[in-house]
C-alpha cells in the first residue's frame, strides 16, 4: 500500500474512534505502549544494522542538538522580551525544540524518502530528540511547574527505554558483521511494519484541535517556528557542514516534524498552558504534511 494512503486511512480510523467515543486516551496509551515495547524496537533492530558506518552518522545527531539548542535560546529570548507568562514560556520551551521525530517522523521519512532514510532518522530521534526529551524536557517541565526531579530519575528513564536499549544492540550487531537468520529477519520486518498503522491510529485518537483565541498570536508564531524556522536551521547547518543528498534531506525533514506528543503530554501534565500545547500538537500535525512535501520538493 502507498505509505501516504496508509497514513491517511489509519489516521482517519483513529479520528473516527475519537469522535464516536469508541476509544479514549487509555486506548491511545495502550497502542503507544505496543509501539514503544514492540514495533519501534523491531524497526530499530531491522534498519540500524543497514547503515553505512562513516562520518555521515554524526551529522543527524549534531544537527538535531543544534536545532534544539538554537530554538530553545530563541524561545527564551523572545519570551523574556515579550514578557510571556511563565506557563506559556514553559510550554513553548517544551513544544518547539522537541519535534515528533520518532512515532510520526520515522513513518513519514519512510513515506517521503524511503527505507534508506530510516536509519538516519532513528539516529536523529534516539540520540537527539529522545535524549533531549528525557533530560531537557523533564527539567523544563518540572522547573517551570515548581516541582523537583533528580539526576538518577532522568538517567533511569533513559537507560530503561526499550528503543534506546535496542539501538545499542543494533549498533553492536552492525559493528560485529553478524546477520540475522531469515526467520528473525522476517519476524522483525512484520513487527516493524505494524508501527505506522498503530501509531497513526493512536495519534488520531488523541488528536486535539481546540484553540483559545487569547493564544492565537503565540500559536501562529509557534507553528511557523515548527514548520519553517527549524527546517531552515537544519538546512543551514548542513550547508555549513558541507553535507547534501540523502542525509541532508532526512535531517531537514526531521527538523520540520510536528510537535512531539510526549512533550505536549508533559506540558499538559504540569499545567504549562495545556490548551496551547494540545492545539499545537493537533494543528502542527495537520499542517506538517504539506510543509514536509514542500521541503522534500525543494531538496530533491
Amino acid at each position: 500500500m502507498n505509505p501516504f494512503l496508509l497514513i491517511g486511512l489509519t489516521l482517519g480510523v483513529g479520528l473516527a474512534l475519537q469522535f464516536t467515543r469508541c476509544a479514549g486516551e487509555l486506548t491511545a496509551s495502550r497502542l503507544n505502549a505496543f509501539v514503544i515495547y514492540i514495533a519501534l524496537p523491531a524497526l530499530i533492530l531491522l534498519e540500524t544494522p543497514r547503515l553505512t558506518f562513516d562520518s555521515t552518522l554524526i551529522l543527524p545527531v549534531l544537527v538535531a542538538w543544534l536545532v534544539m539548542l538554537v530554538t530553545s535560546l530563541a524561545v527564551l529570548i523572545l519570551g523574556v522580551a515579550l514578557r510571556w507568562p511563565k506557563p506559556i514560556l514553559g510550554c513553548l520551551l517544551l513544544i518547539l525544540p522537541l519535534g515528533n521525530t520518532g512515532f510520526v517522523g520515522i513513518p513519514l521519512i519512510d513515506a517521503l524518502v524511503g527505507k534508506e532514510g530510516i536509519g538516519y532518522a532513528i539516529l536523529y530521534d534516539q540520540f537527539g530528540t529522545f535524549l533531549a526529551l528525557n533530560t531537557y524536557g523533564i527539567a523544563i517541565a518540572v522547573g517551570f511547574s515548581g516541582g523537583h526531579s533528580s539526576l538518577s530519575l532522568i538517567l533511569g528513564r533513559i537507560v530503561r527505554f526499550p528503543p534506546f536499549i535496542c539501538l545499542w544492540v543494533a549498533l553492536a550487531i552492525a559493528l560485529s558483521g553478524w546477520s540475522y537468520p531469515p526467520w528473525l529477519q522476517t519476524s522483525l520486518a512484520y513487527l516493524a511494519w505494524s508501527l505506522v498503522p498503530v501509531v497513526m491510529v493512536a495519534v488520531g485518537i488523541s488528536w486535539h484541535l481546540k484553540l483559545a483565541a487569547s493564544d492565537l498570536k503565540v500559536f501562529i508564531g509557534a507553528l511557523i517556528a515548527l514548520l519553517i524556522f527549524k527546517p531552515l536551521l537544519a538546512l543551514g547547518a548542513t550547508w555549513v557542514l558541507g553535507e547534501d543528498g540523502l542525509v541532508q534531506l532526512v535531517v531537514v525533514l526531521e527538523a520540520g516534524m510536528p510537535a512531539m506528543i510526549s512533550a505536549g503530554v508533559l506540558a499538559m501534565r504540569y499545567q504549562l498552558a495545556p490548551k496551547l500545547a494540545a492545539s499545537l500538537m493537533g494543528y502542527s500535525l495537520l499542517f506538517a504534511i504539506p510543509s514536509l512535501l514542500f521541503w522534500r520538493w525543494l531538496l530533491v
